[in-house]
């Protein structure tokens, strides 16, 4: 490591660490929105189907307590869709999509455009990014242990570093 990274060392260990924490943020929101989306499909597409069959059949001549079936199944899925179990997926995903932008802003950071700027420059853009992150995870969507568990298995398990650095360690500057 040469005098310069030396200098600037403490705000390239920020941005790795801003990277880092986006990363395992936005693969438990990811993973949140997975389950909610799933969950979602049950509130709303499995009663509409369930709906239709019924109203089919009665309207086929079967008993008309039928029905009644497709009735309680429709109001499930209208009910449902008026709560908007359907929309807590979306938010979950553009909230991981915006950390995964920042992941990416901070990593370029980190790794090459610190050497373009002046010390200033980087104070301001580390202190930008930081406050972007923070920003990000005050939202009202939370997520689950469960679901932090099993993103950070998933980058346990090296899904997110580039082929060219899967096996190998990492320098001083974040490089393979």
């Amino acid at each position: 490591m040469n005098q310069e990274e030396q200098q600037y060392q403490h705000l390239l260990d920020e941005c790795r660490t801003i990277a880092e924490n986006c990363l395992y943020t936005a693969q438990a929101h990811f993973v949140t929105a997975d389950r909610a989306e799933t969950r979602s499909q049950w509130f709303l597409t499995v009663p509409s189907v369930v709906a239709g069959i019924c109203g089919l059949l009665v309207a086929l001549g079967f008993p008309n307590w039928i029905g009644a079936v497709a009735a309680v199944a429709g109001t499930v899925s209208t009910v449902a869709s008026s709560l908007g179990v359907d929309r807590l997926a979306t938010e979950h995903r553009i909230l991981a999509n915006s950390l995964t932008a920042l992941r990416h802003e901070a990593r370029t950071l980190q790794e090459t455009m610190w050497r373009e700027i002046s010390h200033e420059q980087l104070v301001a853009e580390v202190r930008r990014l930081t406050d972007k992150y923070n920003a990000l995870i005050q939202g009202p969507k939370a997520t689950d242990i469960k679901s932090f568990e099993v993103g950070r298995r998933r980058i346990k398990a090296g899904l997110f570093e580039p082929d060219d650095c899967k096996g190998s360690k990492r320098g001083a500057n974040g490089h393979c």
